[in-house]
């Protein structure tokens, strides 16, 4: 199937590696900064899967707060904070596996099954410099909840990371109206999709695509699946992708572009903590 970006569109074409938040915990040290007993250290990363550039010069997210809820009967299913503040990203920035890491910070050790986010505004600024600030729903401030499955393990001076993949092409929404072939401002909104999963038992698919000459096809779509669509993905201009955050398993990968054939490779394996090497080269319709 082909994706066409036009003016009736209301959903944004799929992308990868959509957004992403990495949390990773670091081996314990013995600084007086370090974790206490019974603690580890957690880094917030925040990445971005490719996304198509046609509209958009930056989408800056600001984030105020990162907490992980405990499965730890001892504490009834509290939140602890991972992260505080006002930081704001620009997710375009974020391709391919690049990221965005917040200060670490302690937390008890034990099981957790879920992330909550607050953010306080995503702005958006168009290629033809014409930037606006979206409203979001009071749900986003006071916390979005995305469930991590399985839940992550934190073990005392262990290392264990959740990773949050954003599909910004279904986050970003237009309901109708345009200005100068952009999307009207009073018309878009941001509606966050987010997958979670516990980096621990994960690897990552990546690769090159080029045309039958070598040459590389940049924005090409990459569709990752298994049984349905687990992510998506769109080479960068050296023709490069990279999927993480796979749990272990066997995947299909879809390529496509606009005037090549369609190619699927099947029974990828992706292996924990290792990344897969899948290269295409897509013949001319």
């Amino acid at each position: 199937m082909t994706f066409k970006f036009n003016r009736f569109l209301l959903i944004f074409s799929l992308m990868i590696l959509a957004l992403g938040l990495s949390l990773t915990s670091c081996q314990k040290n013995e600084a007086s900064s370090g974790p206490a007993a019974d603690q580890g250290l957690v880094t917030v990363k925040i990445t971005d899967s490719p996304f198509p550039l046609k509209w958009f010069a930056q989408v800056d997210v600001t984030i105020t707060k990162i907490e992980l809820h405990t499965v730890d009967s001892t504490r009834h299913g509290s939140f602890v904070t991972v992260w505080e503040g006002h930081q704001s990203v620009n997710l375009l920035e974020l391709r391919n596996g690049e990221t965005s890491d917040f200060p670490q910070a302690a937390v008890p050790a034990g099981r957790y099954n879920m992330i909550r986010l607050k953010m306080d505004s995503v702005h958006i600024v168009y290629k033809n410099g014409v930037e606006f600030s979206l409203k979001l729903p009071d749900r986003m401030k006071a916390g979005l909840r995305i469930v991590i499955v399985p839940p992550v393990e934190v073990q005392e001076g262990d290392s264990t990371s959740v990773l949050l993949d954003f599909d910004l092409s279904k986050s970003l929404v237009i309901r109708g109206g345009w200005h100068q072939n952009f999307p009207g401002m009073g018309f878009l909104s941001f509606r966050p999709v987010i997958r979670a999963v516990s980096m621990h038992k994960t690897g990552s698919i990546m690769g090159f695509v080029s045309d039958t000459s070598g040459v590389a096809l940049a924005d090409a779509q990459i569709i990752v699946k298994a049984d349905t669509v687990v992510t998506n993905a769109f080479t960068n201009r050296r023709g490069f992708y990279k999927v993480m955050g796979l749990p272990v398993g066997s995947y299909s990968v879809e390529v496509e572009k606009d005037g090549y054939q369609w190619q699927e490779a099947e029974n990828v394996k992706v292996n924990k903590h290792q990344a897969t090497i899948r290269n295409f080269e897509l013949i001319p319709q």
